[in-house]
């Protein structure tokens, strides 16, 4: 089995489903070209692209006839724009994300609802992790007026939750001395040579990047308390923590925002299709749960948790044949 990895491709929707129907439903020779499920995931540096990759891997071998790939992207916004677009069959993005996609709630991004978005399934938490050099002189969220930040690639996730975060202390982008638009390496590699002081990462616990830097410079974990999280206004922000021994870096425990990730397809997925992800994902749950930390705690009852949206008929049939009820 082989996982394969693209930034952009044009495979056909829905294309699982449909082969296996025409193969068994017209009495024809069964079809011997692969089919392609395709899954955005996002960027090396975080828990998305790792996470993605073990969703194809689940795919790969537990659904016979299919070429997976995962897609790295700029993340959540970019993974709503490749499904709606039919340029990939599934995609992750963060619960914050889909809501305002769904209702039209980001005039920026989304000037009309987009309503045909399903869930899938709930895959781990992600933690806003506000990371700076411990050399900068940032201690509070106040602090960063005036800093150069990275807030993850154009279009991300972590995009949208640093700019609500400030938005709820009071601030915005233009409060800061700069703002970056990197990730994975290139985040590293400014942090390490003095041209950012800090980042704003969301993703699953064991980041990669920040793993890694945390090896060469000294990382300190800035608060973000339960108050301004509340002022976000919006239910898909939950309080959490960034626990103690997460990473070799100062200030942890670090009260942070935790919003859940999710899978997710378009409403047009045929429900077999659908049904057949969950499946191989659910038939070897311990290779799928030690393919990320993030996916360690992942079950069943897990995985329709904080979904913002509608589920899937597809999603919602199959955990209700496990006794699990999916509800929005």
């Amino acid at each position: 089995m082989s996982v394969q990895t693209a930034r952009l491709t044009r495979r056909g929707f829905g294309s699982l489903a449909l082969g296996a129907s025409l193969g068994s439903g017209l009495g024809a020779a069964p079809a011997r070209a692969a089919r392609f499920i395709n899954v955005g995931a996002g960027h090396s540096g975080g828990s998305f692209f790792p996470v993605g990759a073990a969703v194809v891997a689940a795919i790969s071998a537990g659904v016979p006839g299919v070429r997976a790939q995962v897609q790295q992207t700029g993340g959540s916004h970019e993974n709503i724009q490749l499904v709606i677009r039919r340029r990939a069959e599934f995609g992750m993005a963060l619960a914050d994300t889909l809501s305002a996609a769904t209702r039209g709630a980001d005039a920026r991004r989304y000037p009309r609802p987009l309503p045909s978005l399903r869930g899938v399934a709930a895959l781990f938490p992600s933690f806003v992790h506000l990371a700076v050099r411990a050399d900068s002189g940032i201690r509070t969220l106040q602090d960063l007026r005036g800093k150069r930040l990275t807030v993850g690639a154009a279009g991300g996730g972590t995009e949208s939750n640093a700019r609500d975060i400030l938005a709820a202390a009071g601030m915005s982008f233009e409060d800061l001395g700069r703002v970056e638009f990197l990730s994975g390496t290139d985040t590293a590699d400014a942090i390490r040579d003095h041209r950012i002081d800090g980042l704003f990462l969301s993703t699953g616990l064991g980041a990669s990047a920040l793993v890694e830097i945390g090896r060469s410079i000294d990382l300190r974990f800035i608060p973000i308390p339960a108050e301004t999280i509340a002022a976000i206004g919006d239910a898909a922000y939950i309080a959490g923590e960034v626990p103690a021994g997460a990473y070799a870096a100062q200030g942890l425990p670090a009260p942070t925002a935790v919003v859940w990730t999710h899978l997710f397809c378009d409403q047009a997925m045929p429900a077999a299709t659908v049904t057949q992800v969950l499946e191989a994902i659910f038939s070897d749950l311990d290779r799928f749960r030690g393919a990320h930390a993030s996916l360690r705690p992942f079950s069943l009852e897990q995985a329709v948790q904080g979904m913002p949206i509608p589920f899937h008929e597809g999603a919602a049939a199959f955990f209700a044949e496990r006794g699990v009820t999916a509800r929005r």
